[in-house]
């Protein structure tokens, strides 16, 4: 993605915080103080030049009594054809991290479009770009668009966003047995990483695998 994409990605969270904050009547320094947030931030992504994480995108949209969606999709353009047709954006992220307030969500480079009907309106998502090639055997390639929806909750064998003490989040097949959790890719030159007893509070589930995008040249 350009940086145009990463820029109009954060022109849309500026105004629809705005608009909220309008239709509200509330000031930034007020809600900075009710969401026990810097200044700064909401400053900030009133301002366009940062874009909020994930766990302060659910602060706001909790605050506002909204969706995440109203916050990171563009609602200003009800003429958008592709509304009639079922199709909404989510963020696309080149990497994911653990933070203190859980997933922590880095690097966000636009957005892309996912049918309505391939989602659960209940659950946030999010794309996060593929790096490396330990899932090939999926059919899954490094720059590939992985949708995930957000959710701690798997089922043995699934493909899930997987966060392991604080490195950067990859795909993997999940599997858990009693106080054994093992994480597995699909090609041979990787090893399947077991974790037993306490080591698999090093694991963060981040979301669990919904479809993949490939754009080909």
């Amino acid at each position: 993605m350009t940086d145009n994409s990463a820029l109009e990605a954060r022109k849309i969270v500026a105004q629809n915080l705005s608009n909220l904050l309008n239709k509200q009547g509330i000031t930034q320094t007020e809600l900075a103080r009710q969401l026990k947030l810097p200044e700064s931030s909401v400053r900030s992504w009133v301002n366009a030049s940062k874009y909020p994480r994930i766990h302060n995108v659910k602060k706001l949209a909790n605050f506002f009594g909204v969706n995440s969606s109203d916050i990171l999709e563009n609602k200003s353009d009800l003429s958008d054809p592709r509304r009639a047709f079922g199709i909404v954006d989510y963020p696309i992220v080149r990497s994911i991290k653990a933070g203190p307030n859980g997933i922590a969500q880095l690097d966000y480079s636009g957005y892309s479009a996912v049918l309505v009907k391939d989602i659960d309106p209940s659950y946030n998502y999010y794309w996060l770009r593929v790096v490396g090639d330990s899932m090939i055997g999926d059919g899954i390639l490094e720059g590939d668009l992985a949708l995930i929806k957000q959710t701690p909750g798997f089922e043995n064998g699934d493909i899930c966003a997987v966060i392991v003490d604080g490195e950067e989040g990859t795909l993997k097949h999940v599997e858990k047995r009693d106080n054994i959790i093992i994480l597995t890719g699909f090609n041979p030159n990787y090893p399947p990483r077991i974790f037993v007893n306490e080591e698999c509070n090093l694991i963060t589930i981040a979301g669990k695998l919904v479809q993949i995008k490939r754009k080909y040249n």
